[in-house]
């Protein structure tokens, strides 16, 4: 048995263990169904490249233009949904590297990936980079919904600005809270799924974020 191997076990048996493992949202399929249909699609809606959707409007097309975006209007501030992936995901914390999958309550850790705007085996159109810090709280009040292993600041570096979230994590999938942003993204709220999959961890080495974010400076 691998190391990889070794660790991916641990963390999924200490996570039943701790009571905290549970449905992925993003694998549930009313989730799939919400983004993957019923919205419209915008391309670079949001100036990354990337595919997100918006609620409102759609503009008829010229029925001449071949393959046309659809362009979709909508009010101020309402919410976005988008989509992120990752390739290259690591974690490294402190310490010797074998503490890294089972780190001590009170040690940190970093978390870096760069962000696509499609699946790696789709495309590889660089979108952003992402960094996190990571502090290990190992659940100090025992197992329970709402007990945490880590709590994680992340800054996600985009084409025309930042994306913070700050949440706290429990296994692969989390939800964070967008708490801000800077450029184009001043004034960010919302929230994101993310699933992330380090290498050192046993993972491939990717990641997925499924946001909800409202600007309200966007027409």
């Amino acid at each position: 048995m691998d190391i990889s191997h070794m660790i991916s076990k641990w963390r999924a048996e200490s996570l039943r263990g701790h009571g905290m493992e549970k449905e992925s949202p993003i694998r549930q399929p009313a989730r799939r169904k919400l983004l993957g249909g019923g919205a419209a699609l915008v391309t670079g809606m949001l100036g990354l490249g990337f595919v997100g959707k918006r609620l409102g409007k759609v503009e008829p097309q010229p029925s001449d233009v071949a393959n046309p975006s659809v362009t979709v209007t909508a009010p101020p501030g309402a919410p976005i949904e988008l989509r992120l992936y990752g390739r290259n995901w690591h974690i490294q914390g402190e310490g010797p590297r074998a503490r890294w999958a089972r780190p001590e309550r009170g040690q940190g850790q970093v978390t870096f990936g760069e962000l696509l705007d499609g699946p790696i085996d789709s495309s590889d159109l660089k979108v952003g980079e992402f960094y996190a810090t990571c502090t290990c709280v190992n659940a100090p009040f025992g197992a329970g919904p709402l007990a945490a292993a880590f709590v994680e600041h992340h800054t996600l570096n985009l084409t025309d600005g930042t994306l913070t979230g700050m949440g706290t994590s429990q296994g692969e999938e989390s939800t964070f809270a967008i708490v801000g942003g800077t450029g184009r993204y001043a004034g960010a709220r919302g929230s994101y799924v993310a699933r992330q999959l380090p290498v050192e961890l046993g993972g491939d080495g990717t990641a997925e974020l499924v946001a909800t974010i409202t600007l309200d400076g966007m027409a």
